[in-house]
C-alpha cells in the first residue's frame, strides 16, 4: 500500500477523538507533523500520538515534502488560508465543517480545489449519517406521501448564562458568520432534499456583550437564536429554529408528508415514522442501509479518494452550498427581508 504522509494544523477535539484513530487504522498512513496554536499543545499532541515533527508555524508544515495531505482541524478563521496554501503546494486537504468564515472564503477554497485537482474534502455532519440511506428509500418509495414541510429544532443552553465568556463559536473573528448548527443542518437538508432557494431569517442576541479569551468585554455579533424559513428548489418549506439559550436540549428533524411523517432525534440517533393517524414506530434500517456513525468511515473515504480517485462527499462544492445558506441567513436577518440564494 502506498505511503500517505499526513500533517495536522490544529490537532485537538475531533481530530483526537475521530480522525487520528481513524487514520491509524489505515495501512500505509503516517502521521508526520503537527502545528497548533501553541508550541506546548502541539508537543503534547505529538507525544500522545507518536508524531515526530512539531512546527510553530503552519506554513512550515504545509511546505514539508513528506506530507501528502493536510488535515485542517483549526477554527474557521484558518480554514481558507491553510486549505488554499496546502492545495497550491500540491497537498490534498481534509477540512473541518463550518467550511469558512463566509461565502466569499468558501468560493475561494472551491476555486483552489478545482484549479489544483486535489482531493478537498470536508468533515461530514454526523447528524443523519446513520439513517441517510433509509431516508432516501422512504422518500423514494413515498412512505409518507409527498413531503410538504420540515421542522428543525436545535436547542441547547450554551449561552443562557449572560456571564459566560465568549469562546471561538461566539467570536466572529474566529468563527465568521457561522451560527451554531445552522450550516450543519443545511448540509443535511441538501443531502435529503436538494438545494436551498430562498431564506427569510430573524436573528436575536440576548446578551450583547461578553468577555473574550483575553478578558476584554466585546460586543457579540453571532446570534444567540436564529429562526429561518427556507424554500428548497423543489418547493419544500423548511423551518429552522436554532437556539443556544434553551434549558432543554433538543436536536430533531420532523418531515411532514401528505400521508405520514418522519421524526429523527439526532441526540438518540433514532428514526420514527407515523402513518396516517397511527402511532410513531421505529423505522427498520436494512443491512444495506446501515452506517455505524460511532465507527464512521470518514478517514477511509478520504484516503481512498486520494489513493484511488473514488467519489467522496462532502467536497468543497457541497460546502459552498451550505455556506450560501449561512451567508443568506446573515444577510436576510441584517436586511429584514427574504433573500434569494442567487443574491449572495
Amino acid at each position: 500500500m502506498s505511503r500517505l504522509g499526513i500533517g495536522f494544523v490544529g490537532l485537538g477535539g475531533i481530530c483526537r477523538q475521530r480522525h487520528v484513530p481513524g487514520l491509524q487504522r489505515i495501512e500505509g498512513v503516517e502521521l508526520v507533523a503537527v502545528a497548533n496554536r501553541s508550541r506546548g499543545s502541539a508537543e503534547a499532541a505529538a507525544a500522545e500520538f507518536g508524531i515526530a515533527h512539531v512546527h510553530d508555524r503552519w506554513q512550515e508544515l504545509v511546505a514539508r515534502p513528506d506530507i501528502d495531505a493536510v488535515f485542517v482541524g483549526a477554527w474557521p478563521y484558518l480554514h481558507k488560508p491553510v486549505s488554499i496554501a496546502a492545495l497550491e503546494a500540491g497537498k490534498h486537504v481534509f477540512c473541518q465543517a463550518r467550511m469558512a468564515m463566509d461565502l466569499g472564503e468558501a468560493l475561494a477554497m472551491r476555486a483552489a480545489a478545482q484549479e489544483t485537482g486535489r482531493v478537498a474534502m470536508l468533515c461530514p455532519v454526523p447528524f443523519g449519517l446513520s439513517i441517510d440511506r433509509a431516508i432516501a428509500r422512504l422518500l423514494r418509495d413515498g412512505a409518507i406521501g409527498a413531503p410538504r414541510f420540515v421542522s428543525i429544532r436545535s436547542f441547547n443552553g450554551a449561552w443562557r448564562d449572560p456571564g459566560a465568556p465568549m469562546n471561538w463559536r461566539k467570536d466572529e473573528r474566529l468563527s465568521g458568520l457561522n451560527m451554531q448548527t445552522l450550516g450543519m443542518y443545511a448540509e443535511v437538508m441538501h443531502r435529503w432534499f436538494g438545494r436551498t432557494r430562498t431564506v427569510s431569517a430573524r436573528a436575536l442576541i440576548h446578551t450583547p456583550r461578553r468577555t473574550d479569551g483575553s478578558g476584554e468585554l466585546r460586543g457579540v455579533r453571532i446570534p444567540d437564536q436564529v429562526f429561518v424559513d427556507a424554500g428548497m428548489d423543489n418547493g419544500l418549506a423548511v423551518h429552522y429554529a436554532i437556539s443556544g439559550v434553551m434549558a432543554a436540549p433538543r436536536e430533531t428533524i420532523d418531515v411532514f408528508g401528505e400521508t405520514g411523517a418522519l421524526h429523527y432525534d439526532a441526540m438518540r440517533d433514532e428514526l420514527l415514522m407515523v402513518r396516517g393517524g397511527g402511532p410513531a414506530e421505529p423505522v427498520e434500517i436494512g443491512p444495506d442501509e446501515a452506517y455505524d456513525a460511532a465507527q464512521w468511515r470518514v478517514e477511509e473515504d478520504f484516503v481512498n479518494a486520494v489513493r484511488h480517485g473514488t467519489e467522496y462527499h462532502p467536497d468543497f462544492a457541497d460546502g459552498v452550498r451550505y455556506m450560501e445558506v449561512v451567508q443568506a441567513v446573515h444577510d436576510s436577518a441584517a436586511a429584514g427581508r427574504a433573500i434569494g440564494l442567487d443574491e449572495v
